[in-house]
């Protein structure tokens, strides 16, 4: 017989449940006819686990599985799981399948797209380090950045530009897609956000991108600003602000606005040309409900689109004039009425052939000038389909003398109204009253809009439209009202020939003038000179 004491019972491994009091276990059945368990959660003061453990000991909670057959998930089964393959989120997946017929709420779709998410991949767990949280008055601050995204655009993987601008206190939201990131289009991009927000903010934050900061210096590492971003600054009146090297988090609020833009538009997405992916962006933005701007934000808890009305007034207003956001270079016309930009040919009007003319470079378009600074030619750069193609107007060489003459008259009207279709009803008048001469008053107008620019033209022959003028010389007389062209052109800066001229000058020789060094006044002869002197008696 042992003399040990009985042993002490076992003690349990794993965390007590703790009881809960009888009141509160009536408390939560009572809620648990009107409110689910998150709400209960918060009225009781406990977490929803033990409310959901008091409702499962209590007999409330159905412990039998859904039944899929019944489930309103099931017929949208399969077009959730390609959803989330391409990592959509449950909002967009939702919004999507709704559109499919789907009748059901959230909470049961999250269900099934959380359980198709832990078998495609295993959630990760990371460490991050904590963050400070800061808010901003209105009209105080923007926030802007550059985001590289490849989609499929035309049936081909391309990278394109995101630029994105946010204001920091309403969260209204600009995105616009370029082809490259250069300063000229960085100029452009900000004063489209600009003019879609009715002005900005005090300062502009941004990151040290080489477009706007060109380095730092001196021990407190202060921003070295380009000169010509600086000039755009204080033509709009902002303060420009580039956070710290490493530190994404001061513009925190606009990194989010990519990823937002990624889960709830671009990804699984596809577009036939940059110019729909930018139409389709804008109605994602303000033309979809409970979507991009339009959307219950989840830290302020109001539609940015609404807390904008508010924070508009205290914005900058815009200038009158716009900053010059081009980048401007010097292009040769060829023979044929044709230039190179950016690795595609087009055609310009004939009267800059053989000529020298400046060109000014946008992020979506290109301008012809001639030598008076006049717009002579203006379009969009060619899709990424015909790039590097020869791009012809037919307009151009309607004025030029045709090797063929058959049907030539017909393919000159056909022309003129391909470039100028708002102009039918000024062609129709054009044949309906002079008849065989239309050709020849089609050939007028083309040389006028040769001498006078497009857009003086275009001013000139709407004017003679709307008053029922409907012939060349009638636009003649009003351009010579609106814009006379100078009686003779520019004299041209010295160019080659000057200096060649001018350097086959001999040099000067001083013994032209010893004449001067004698006064014939003088009643007597001066001295001669030394021979160690020298004629001006130095």
């Amino acid at each position: 017989m042992s003399n040990n004491p009985d042993p002490s019972p076992p003690i349990p491994r794993g965390r007590q449940k703790l009881p809960v009091p009888s009141d509160s276990r009536q408390q939560i059945v009572e809620l648990h006819s009107f409110y689910g368990t998150r709400e209960i959660a918060r009225r009781v003061k406990l977490s929803r686990k033990v409310v959901r453990r008091v409702l499962a000991e209590e007999g409330c909670l159905s412990t039998a599985p859904r039944s899929r057959a019944t489930s309103k998930v099931e017929p949208f089964r399969a077009s959730i799981e390609a959803k989330v393959a391409k990592g959509l989120t449950v909002t967009r997946i939702l919004r999507e399948i709704r559109q499919l017929g789907y009748t059901g709420g959230r909470s049961i779709l999250a269900e099934v797209v959380r359980s198709l998410q832990s078998s495609l991949q295993p959630a990760v767990r990371r460490k991050n380090a904590p963050k400070r949280r800061f808010e901003t008055p209105p009209g105080q601050e923007m926030q802007i950045d550059w985001s590289p995204y490849r989609l499929k655009i035309g049936g081909l993987t391309r990278v394109v530009f995101a630029f994105s601008c946010l204001l920091a206190a309403s969260r209204k939201l600009w995105i616009h897609f370029y082809r490259d990131e250069r300063q000229s289009t960085l100029l452009e991009a900000l004063a489209a956000a600009f003019l879609y927000f009715g002005g900005c903010a005090l300062c502009v934050v941004m990151d040290n991108m080489t477009t706007a900061v060109l380095g730092r210096w001196a021990p407190d590492r202060q921003v070295v600003w380009h000169p010509r971003f600086l000039d755009f600054a204080r033509h709009y009146g902002f303060q420009p602000v580039a956070a710290a090297v490493r530190h994404a988090d001061r513009k925190g609020k606009d990194e989010k606005a990519f990823r937002l833009v990624w889960d709830d538009f671009l990804n699984g997405s596809e577009f036939q040309s940059l110019e729909e992916l930018n139409s389709r962006t804008l109605i994602w933005l303000d033309g979809t409900p409970e979507v991009g701007n339009q959307r219950l934000h989840g830290t302020t808890r109001v539609v940015p689109n609404q807390a904008w009305l508010s924070e508009r007034d205290l914005l900058i207003r815009l200038p009158d004039k716009r900053f010059p956001l081009y980048e401007e270079s010097v292009r040769h016309v060829d023979a044929d009425c044709t230039i190179s930009v950016n690795g595609t040919t087009y055609t310009v009007p004939p009267s800059l052939a053989c000529h020298a003319v400046a060109v000014h470079l946008f992020a979506e378009h290109f301008e012809v000038l001639d030598a008076h600074h006049r717009l002579q030619y203006s379009r969009r750069y060619a899709s990424d389909a015909d790039k590097g193609k020869l791009i012809i107007d037919p307009t151009h060489y309607a004025t030029l003398k045709a090797r063929h003459s058959s049907g030539g008259a017909r393919r000159l009207q056909d022309a003129f109204l391909t470039r100028f279709p708002s102009l039918a009803p000024f062609v129709r008048g054009l044949q309906l009253r002079m008849k065989g001469l239309a050709p020849v008053h089609l050939h007028a107008l083309l040389r006028l809009l040769d001498s006078y620019g497009e857009q003086a033209f275009l001013q000139a022959i709407s004017r003679a439209q709307d008053y029922r003028r409907f012939d060349a010389r009638a636009v003649q007389r009003i351009l010579e009202q609106l814009c006379p062209l100078p009686e003779q052109p520019p004299r041209a800066p010295l160019g080659g020939l000057g200096t060649s001229v001018i350097g086959e000058v001999e040099h000067g020789s001083l013994t032209d003038y010893a004449s001067l060094d004698t006064t014939q006044s003088s009643p007597s002869p001066r001295p001669a000179h030394s021979p160690q002197e020298d004629s001006h008696g130095s």
